[in-house]
């Protein structure tokens, strides 16, 4: 629902409907006339294109956006942390009255430890240093970019160990060690902002599938650098070598 007074700054064009006799905000009568198309955009990834009520809302509220609505979008509100949780685990903070809740706990960023080139469909492994932390009562979040995805490796552990992250485009792609590419949270916490699920929650099964796409066969893989290899030593050295007679 969107009120008429943001429609008319909006400029929406409104298509007139059955009058609807709804109870508006603290119980008060209010009667819907029209509704419009409008386009939702929820953080910087999520578009939707639906159709609202348009009506006199009541305390100063522009916009209300039904559960309804936002159970069909996938979306996630984490009151006690403070934040919406978007379907492509983008995360942004709720603003409740003006003060956003500042993150409590630990929320620690795993990072690749060098900046690295990455050919498409190959990888690199960071590993999960659990010095300030404990394992058994943290949680690790794998990550994810617009050309990347992580995997966790738990190794003969209850718990991971390190983090593989792959090229899942088709051109290179350069990982800064500031990269967080995982996070590590305390239990029943959120990472605060980025694209990060849980491991074995259905977005990180998608993302294993992105990786078996995109990757190679280790057999493969060795192949591609002995081929590599021999090119590089078929090229010219970089400065010529100086005969002395």
């Amino acid at each position: 629902m969107v009120s008429a007074d943001l429609a008319r700054k909006l400029k929406l064009k409104l298509s007139a409907d059955s009058p609807l006799r709804v109870s508006g905000l603290g119980g008060v009568p209010t009667i819907i006339r029209s509704k419009a198309q409008v386009k939702v955009t929820i953080g910087p990834r999520v578009v939707y294109i639906l159709e609202l009520w348009v009506a006199n809302i009541g305390e100063g509220i522009d916009t209300l956006l039904g559960m309804d609505f936002m159970y069909s979008a996938g979306v996630r509100i984490c009151v006690r942390e403070g934040l919406v949780k978007l379907p492509d685990e983008e995360t942004i903070l709720l603003n409740r009255g003006g003060v956003i809740r500042k993150p409590q706990g630990l929320d620690l960023a795993v990072t690749p430890d060098f900046t690295t080139r990455l050919l498409p469909g190959r990888s690199v492994v960071a590993q999960i240093r659990y010095a300030q932390m404990d394992p058994h009562k943290d949680v690790v979040w794998a990550g994810r970019g617009d050309r990347w995805v992580t995997k966790l490796t738990f190794a003969s552990r209850s718990y991971p160990v390190a983090v593989k992250e792959v090229n899942i485009s088709d051109k290179n792609l350069t990982i800064s060690f500031q990269t967080p590419i995982a996070r590590i949270v305390e239990r029943y916490s959120f990472p605060m902002a980025g694209r990060f699920v849980r491991p074995g929650s259905r977005k990180y099964l998608e993302w294993q599938h992105l990786i078996y796409e995109s990757t190679f066969s280790d057999q493969m893989e060795r192949r591609i650098d002995e081929v590599t290899q021999m090119y590089e030593d078929q090229d010219p050295p970089c400065v010529e070598k100086e005969e002395y007679g």
